[in-house]
């Protein structure tokens, strides 16, 4: 697990300097691979999958006075503005490439955020119950089941009881999937196409599932947390 999440850390890293230099990381995927339907599909659908999706806005209703983590934050700060839901915004990544670029969007800009961290989802760098609300899109596809069942542990840990979560992972029974996971590989980030009732198994001592969104390449959970 070492080494995939030092891949995946050095792709977004190389990512920050190819859009510094006007480079798009899709013109080094074969057009066979990015022209497919599946792939089509998905970069058609990326406002449904991201962090700023509405249906994830509308189920964590974030509000003042909240703390709001998003875990894998990417550039999330930059593309979707977070920092302006009610909520305060902290957001961790495993690339310190993308949490230095958007710390530094956020002293540009003058935007007040909590903390952004470079932090890995299954050690976070917070006290017990910190967190009001969270995500974690685009995330645990990149980690093992036994990673991510410490990952869930550690999130459980950060975030208050009866807290509001949304998490993701690939719908390998979606017609795209198999695309999903090509794109993926070229580039160099492959995912794992876990099984979802192993999935669940995990999340269900954890997090109490309140809805489940399948008709997507990627399964959304809208949970609570249990503690």
């Amino acid at each position: 697990m070492d080494s995939q999440l030092e891949m995946v850390r050095k792709v977004y890293d190389l990512t920050v300097e190819q859009y510094r230099q006007g480079i798009n990381p899709l013109d080094s995927v074969p057009e066979e691979v990015k022209n497919s339907p599946g792939c089509i599909a998905l970069m058609a659908d990326k406002g449904a999958l991201g962090s700023a999706a509405p249906d994830i806005k509308e189920y964590l209703a974030p509000e003042h006075g909240m703390r709001f983590l998003d875990v894998g934050c990417s550039a999330n700060l930059v593309n979707y503005r977070l920092d302006r839901w009610p909520s305060t915004y902290y957001g961790v990544d495993i690339s310190p490439r993308l949490v230095e670029a958007m710390k530094a969007f956020a002293r540009r800009e003058q935007i007040p955020v909590g903390e952004l961290e470079v932090a890995e989802v299954s050690s976070l760098p917070f006290e017990d119950s910190f967190f009001d609300i969270a995500a974690v899109i685009g995330v645990l596809e990149y980690c093992t089941l036994d990673y991510i069942r410490g990952a869930l542990q550690e999130l459980n840990r950060v975030l208050k009881p009866d807290s509001r979560v949304v998490l993701d992972i690939p719908n390998r029974n979606h017609p795209y999937a198999k695309d999903m996971a090509r794109l993926e590989k070229h580039l160099a980030r492959p995912n794992f196409l876990h099984s979802r009732s192993k999935f669940e198994r995990l999340l269900k001592p954890l997090f109490l599932t309140e809805r489940i969104d399948d008709s997507r390449v990627m399964i959304k959970y809208f949970v609570r947390t249990v503690k």
